[in-house]
């Protein structure tokens, strides 16, 4: 039985907008990745902080934390690390302290679009919206005890 031209028409219709909706909400809620920094600025904390990322990459959470924070203990200003802090930290379901890094994190550069516009910066923070938290699965940790 073939369809009518025009319910073919819709049928396609809403088979792209679903397809558009899907990779639109897919891009919103993909993972961050660590930020590194220009070694430049502090050779050592630089160094420190991609051995933190590469420790990450392969899913060592402990050991990447480790990394990270002895990047801060260099250079407490390196906004990137105490951001990666944060994003082994939540690997670890440690969300207090996760959300605790990212704070300092946007304190320390509240114009870094890297980290402002993260979903888990926002969801720690309290700054997403209800769609955002529900796409992500932030409802999942805000709240929850170590």
């Amino acid at each position: 039985m073939e369809l009518p031209f025009q319910t073919r028409k819709n049928f396609w219709q809403v088979g792209m907008i679903f397809i558009v909706c899907a990779l639109g909400i897919s891009g919103c809620v993909s993972q961050p990745l660590p930020l590194a920094m220009l070694p430049m600025v502090e050779p050592q904390a630089a160094e420190l902080n991609l051995k933190g990322i590469d420790q990450y990459q392969i899913g060592e959470w402990e050991a990447a934390l480790h990394f990270f924070q002895s990047a801060i203990q260099v250079n407490p200003m390196l906004v990137e690390a105490h951001f990666n802090a944060a994003l082994a930290l939540h690997q670890l379901k440690r969300h207090q302290d996760a959300t605790a890094y990212f704070k300092r994190a946007g304190v320390l550069d509240p114009e870094n679009r890297s980290i402002i516009s993260s979903t888990l910066y926002r969801n720690h923070l309290g700054l997403s919206s209800t769609f955002e938290r529900h796409i992500s699965g932030g409802y999942r940790y805000q709240g929850e005890e170590e």
